[in-house]
């Protein structure tokens, strides 16, 4: 059982995003079979392993009305965004190098809805519709290194490199291409570094991470600003045999038992630096968000599945910035 919960947990690692805003999928991670949603959970995959996985994350945003984007656009705002709503779905590879070491990639395809912006047309202010924008995303590889670990506790580092293999030639309705930070990729090498730790006392598991997201500039002279992801998590097992502790299995026995049930909640927060195009910064990009994330998941086997819905309890983002609604996060997972 211990093998098979290590292979999906780390599949989390391959389900990178961009930023925490309502232009973006958020920094999240978290496991596709067992143990957090967003929260990437410490454990290591065993040698030989793979995971497989497919996740979607949906962001509802509070969208700017018409007269609200005409109205910024008479008082001199021009360029603030709407959007109504964001998907970003994504299949994921995990392979456990070592017990301790493990390699992720992850491929999403990103979709934005109903793009909307304020402009001056021949003197009068509009609400300017751009339409929508889709597209193969970013690939990402990411490693996990296990660096210290006790009978119930584990402790890791995560680094690794988003690379520039998105579409960044999207048109808008007009045939105009639009901004980078609207793009499936951003054109640019980005970089992550961060630590975890997990620890299981019976039926409660704990997790916590951050995260740190060094970005470069990109395509169309735009880089989308650094960010910071930090995350808790509290998972309780229903039906937890307490003589049947899964910590003192051996990691090469792998077990079926059922189907089990995992009920979920999680703290999940983003702050990013503002967005700079021509080495000059978006003051209505970037800022802070805190989601509260209860969810449920449930494992068979080899097989997993999950879904999440977070709520923003802080939400402070700079300038002139859609709210967001809610996020739904969901997928599926495989390990052989």
């Amino acid at each position: 059982m211990i093998k098979r919960q290590q292979i999906v947990l780390c599949i989390t690692l391959s389900t990178f995003g961009h930023v925490a805003s309502a232009d973006h999928p958020t920094v999240a991670f978290g496991a596709e079979g067992a143990g957090p949603v967003s929260t990437i959970p410490a454990i290591p995959m065993p040698a030989g392993s793979w995971g497989f996985g497919v996740r979607a994350e949906i962001i509802n945003n509070d969208a700017f009305s018409t007269q609200q984007l005409e109205d910024f656009a008479a008082d001199g705002l021009e360029g603030v965004h709407s959007i109504d709503k964001i998907t970003s779905t994504s299949l994921s590879l995990s392979y456990g190098v070592t017990d301790d070491l493990s390699v992720n990639a992850r491929l999403p395809y990103i979709e934005r809805k109903n793009i909307r912006e304020s402009e001056i047309e021949d003197g009068v202010p509009e609400a300017h519709t751009h339409g929508d924008s889709s597209g193969v995303g970013d690939l990402l590889i990411l490693a996990q290194y296990q660096v210290s670990n006790s009978e119930k506790t584990d402790v890791a580092i995560q680094f690794g490199i988003k690379t520039p293999t998105g579409e960044t030639e999207v048109k808008d309705k007009d045939g105009v291409r639009f901004e980078t930070e609207f793009q499936p990729g951003s054109g640019s090498w980005d970089y992550l570094l961060g630590t975890s730790i997990s620890k299981n006392i019976n039926a409660f598991g704990y997790h916590a991470n951050i995260l740190y997201n060094k970005t470069t500039e990109g395509s169309q002279s735009t880089e989308i600003g650094d960010a910071l992801s930090y995350n808790a998590a509290l998972s309780y097992r229903l039906g937890f045999d307490e003589n049947h502790d899964h910590a003192s299995h051996d990691h090469n026995d792998l077990e079926v038992t059922g189907v089990e049930w995992d009920l979920l909640i999680e703290l999940n927060g983003e702050t990013r630096a503002k967005n700079e195009i021509s080495g000059i910064e978006d003051e209505n990009s970037g800022g802070s968000i805190l989601f509260l994330s209860p969810g449920v998941r449930v494992s068979a086997g080899k097989f997993g599945g999950f879904i999440s819905v977070g709520m923003p309890i802080i939400e402070n983002q700079n300038g002139k910035q859609t709210d967001i609604d809610t996020r739904i996060v969901a997928g599926l997972s495989l390990a052989i």
